[in-house]
């Protein structure tokens, strides 16, 4: 399987179909894996080559277990160095979470890199942009997985009925879970604004993430979709939605490659 270690450390990739390249990267706690699970890669393949990545802590890439290697701008230089290895000036990336916060902090810094983004259940208050507040750290989730592994979570998906995402969930590594977990609340600030992000973006989120909830200020021209009736799982469950919202956002992506071709 493909591996680079252009930014330190092992990242795992996999390439698969044919087309214009974009960019996939999973939730916390997952691997690329998850792709294939939920529909998407059946659903992309015929028209776009997809590079999946598997993100540092998770799936086949290194697993550190220090808090500090997995701050945010340490996992967007894992995507740019895959990016880098595959020979890709710039790419279109689709993240659901954690992957979502990655793609957003790596358009906001490098924004030549993206051509367009999908931001699936993203929590962009933890990407450090300039306007938006960080969630307060909670230590109660990393305890667990230095306590129980992770038994607890395989059980709390069994319970929701989701035993695919139970069985690849419960082959992670708990301690780097932990560390992961804990670097989540290392919010790196950057100058930029979520509004000032310039290439085609969706933004999706579950109806049931958000209730109660006031979204944050997206960028000019960004579609956003609420899936009805969905939890935060549920809206990356929800490809009958999500698809057809992604291909007309690469629609968008490659329209605007052609207006600007040096990009």
């Amino acid at each position: 399987m493909p591996t680079t270690r252009r930014s330190g450390i092992a990242i795992h990739y996999e390439l698969e179909g044919s087309g214009p390249r974009l960019v996939l990267l999973h939730g916390g706690f997952s691997s690329s894996a998850f792709w294939r699970i939920d529909g998407y890669v059946d659903g992309l393949r015929d028209d776009h080559e997809l590079v999946l990545i598997d993100i540092r802590g998770h799936g086949q890439s290194d697993k550190p277990h220090e808090p500090e290697a997995y701050w945010s701008s340490l996992l967007a230089s894992d995507v740019l160095a895959v990016l880098d290895e595959v020979g890709l000036a710039s790419a279109t990336l689709c993240g659901f979470s954690l992957g979502a916060n990655i793609a957003l902090r790596v358009a906001a810094c490098l924004p030549d890199r993206v051509d367009a983004i999908a931001a699936i259940g993203s929590g962009p208050g933890q990407v450090g942009f300039a306007c938006l507040s960080p969630e307060e750290e909670d230590d109660t989730w990393a305890q667990r997985f230095e306590q129980e592994g992770m038994a607890w979570m395989v059980a709390r998906l069994e319970r929701e009925g989701r035993l695919a995402r139970a069985r690849l969930v419960g082959q992670a590594d708990p301690l780097a879970m932990a560390a992961w977990w804990r670097g989540w609340y290392h919010v790196e600030p950057i100058p930029n604004r979520l509004t000032d992000l310039e290439m085609p973006s969706l933004f999706a989120w579950g109806e049931v993430e958000i209730e109660g909830e006031t979204l944050p200020p997206l960028p000019p021209g960004a579609r956003l979709v609420v899936v009805p009736g969905a939890d935060h799982v549920g809206v990356m469950e929800s490809p009958d939605v999500i698809l057809p919202e992604l291909r007309a956002l690469l629609a968008s992506a490659a329209i605007s490659r052609a207006i600007s071709p040096g990009r």
